[in-house]
């Protein structure tokens, strides 16, 4: 896992996982694929390209 940060600067924690269609990022523990996560401080959405 990696800690990136949203753009208001909340912490991400980034867990990157290996399947038979390529690599899928993570942002929390009880995320379901295919599902976007917002940050919870400003509720932009993540997105592994947009995080420090």
């Amino acid at each position: 896992m990696q800690q990136r940060y949203c753009e208001c600067g909340h912490p991400v924690l980034v867990a990157y996982v290996i399947t038979k269609r390529g690599i899928l990022h993570v942002y929390s523990v009880n995320a379901r694929f295919g599902v976007p996560m917002r940050c919870p401080c400003c509720g932009r959405h993540v997105d592994i390209n947009e995080l420090r």
